[in-house]
């Protein structure tokens, strides 16, 4: 015997099949923005809107995103849709789990008589397309909202959260960058791009109602509230609307005011999950946002920002070349990182250095071979005042346009 749906997923099936006859024939019913399924399909389709259990984690923001949903659809309070810890099958990696998101990650979504889902994004549709009757729908009423609905929720996928590691964890990579500051500087400018397509209006991302776009990002912007602020360094000072956009900072006020119950109860729960990773020392080895960089400045940092002149010879984003003005050779360049991070010595040297250790000897290769053609050229690094360093600025020697003796003096 087929399996009658339960709760209000059952109320949204019988209502969607009394009341979608006005396109049955094309399978498509504007009012209900769903696709009727096929009718070998409806046995399965009623089957999946029964029970379900969402094992997730306070702390997760990605698991956040669907709680939102449940929570503002009332799915929590009425049965349908329970949220458990992952303890409950054993943990991320045990078999159990594993056997049902062979991903081992958070969050994931059980579904009682149907196949489990993984991915947050995938969650969080299924969730508004199997429950459409329950609480808000998610879904802007026109076309433009729902076209900029996807556009911001796939901007925070694959453009933030795929790289939002690099605000709490100790060590590279993030995503694709290797170095924390320019994932830093990478999300600010995604975020700017949402902020810049936020609806004008308001209150929320697309319009006068919430959608999943503003289920997407509001997690990942607790995030950022909680964790941007470490990385400030002296002198600057977190601001909402400079880090947010004006936009996007008038949404947050709104979204953190109250008037939004389930974003309230989200913020609560992650936010009690963050106090515990300060306390149990999350962000302690962490580079500028625990561990910083107190030694004193070097004269190579007025070199940096021109307060003090130089012959640059070559410049990126990462790095600055320039002539040594007390020259061992008749070609003698100094490499130095902009940022030095901790790199007063090369001895200070641990993972999260390893991008701009690599860059700065590429760039002294290119330059020395540039200097001298075809001749050779010496690459020195000096560590500690035993060795010669005088500027606890980590550099780099490039020395050549002379034959050289071993070993060195």
């Amino acid at each position: 015997m087929a399996r009658e749906p339960r709760g209000l997923a059952g109320l949204a099936v019988a209502a969607f099949a009394a009341a979608c006859t006005c396109r049955s024939m094309l399978g498509f019913c504007p009012a209900h923005q769903l696709t009727r399924p096929a009718p070998a399909q409806r046995s399965r389709a009623t089957a999946l809107q029964a029970a379900a259990t969402l094992y997730d984690m306070p702390v997760s923001n990605n698991g956040a995103r669907v709680r939102l949903i449940i929570y503002a659809k009332g799915l929590d309070e009425t049965g349908t849709v329970a949220v458990a810890p992952p303890s409950e099958l054993g943990g991320l990696k045990s078999p159990e789990y594993m056997s049902l998101n062979p991903q081992g990650k958070m969050p994931l979504l059980s579904i009682e008589g149907g196949s489990p889902l993984y991915e947050s994004d995938t969650i969080a549709r299924y969730i508004i397309d199997a429950y459409a009757d329950a609480g808000p729908s998610f879904v802007p009423a026109t076309p433009e909202a729902r076209a900029l609905d996807n556009l911001i929720s796939r901007i925070h996928d694959v453009y933030i959260a795929a790289i939002q590691s690099c605000m709490y964890r100790a060590v590279p990579p993030f995503g694709p960058f290797q170095s924390r500051w320019e994932a830093l500087a990478e999300i600010k400018r995604q975020v700017g791009v949402i902020n810049d397509l936020a609806s004008e209006e308001g209150p929320f991302l697309t319009g006068s109602e919430i959608a999943h776009s503003d289920a997407a990002l509001f997690p990942t912007m607790i995030f950022m509230q909680d964790m941007l602020p470490r990385f400030m360094q002296p002198g600057w000072e977190f601001s909402e609307e400079e880090a947010f956009g004006p936009k996007l900072a008038r949404w947050w006020r709104h979204m953190t005011s109250g008037k939004v119950p389930a974003a309230s109860k989200v913020l609560e729960e992650m936010n009690s999950a963050l106090q515990k990773w300060d306390a149990n020392g999350r962000y302690e080895g962490i580079l500028h946002a625990g561990r910083r960089d107190t030694a004193d400045p070097t004269i190579f940092d007025k070199i940096i920002s021109k307060e003090i002149p130089s012959e640059v010879v070559y410049e990126d984003k990462r790095c600055l070349v320039f002539k040594d003005i007390s020259p061992a050779a008749p070609v003698h360049l100094l490499v130095i990182p902009k940022r030095r991070e901790g790199l007063t010595q090369l001895r200070n040297a641990a993972v999260e250095h390893e991008y701009i250790l690599g860059h700065l000897l590429r760039v002294a290769a290119e330059q020395g071979k540039k200097a001298v053609g075809e001749g050779g050229y010496r690459i020195v690094i000096n560590d500690g005042a035993e060795a010669a360093q005088s500027v606890f600025h980590l550099h780099v020697h490039v020395l050549g346009g002379r034959t050289m003796s071993w070993p060195p003096g």
